[in-house]
């Protein structure tokens, strides 16, 4: 065998063309072709079924994951269920349940998707807190319905739902955004 045949040879097992054993058979191609597109075509409709659209079935799949995770643990910097803060939590849930990648600042959150107005929160919305902690933007939650919003709160009580009508909550109220 000339060696461009077996260089040729090789890049046909490499793509998973042809077996490696000793007859080099061809592998079903078309068997493999399939496999691929249904793997694709899966990913992407789950992808289409849960980012960018307005339905209120994404907001609803973004609450109920984030629900999964009240009573997790708060931890400063924390982006997992080991332990969240706001916007890790709200980043988190996010990537989980719609495939967003949507920072992880408060202020860079503020700045995606489109305001909503005081009141027409839909479910997964994002809602905002200024001078909580600190002056300017500085806490995050995910609205859920009613006046309910899940959120990693502080220390002492980790990932809670509380009102957005609580006198805290309310006066320390800056806006909400819409990211599906």
């Amino acid at each position: 065998m000339r060696r461009r045949e077996a260089i040729g040879l090789a890049i046909l097992v490499a793509l998973g063309l042809i077996s490696s054993d000793a007859r080099w058979r061809p592998v079903d191609a078309a068997k493999k072709q399939k496999s691929k597109k249904k793997k694709k075509s899966k990913r992407k409709k789950r992808n289409d079924g849960k980012s960018g659209s307005s339905t209120g079935s994404s907001g609803d799949e973004v609450v109920r994951v984030a629900q999964k995770y009240n009573g997790a643990k708060y931890t400063a910097g924390g982006a997992s269920p080991k332990g969240f803060d706001c916007s890790g939590f709200t980043w988190y849930v996010y990537n989980e349940a719609a495939g967003m990648d949507i920072t992880r600042g408060v202020e860079e959150q503020w700045q995606l998707g489109r305001s909503v107005s005081h009141g027409s929160w839909k479910p997964g919305d994002l809602v905002f807190f200024e001078n909580t902690f600190e002056r300017g933007l500085s806490h995050v939650g995910i609205y859920i319905k009613g006046s309910d919003f899940i959120h990693a709160e502080n220390e002492q009580t980790g990932v809670v739902i509380s009102s957005l009508d609580s006198e805290y909550y309310s006066k320390h109220y800056a806006g909400a955004r819409r990211l599906l």
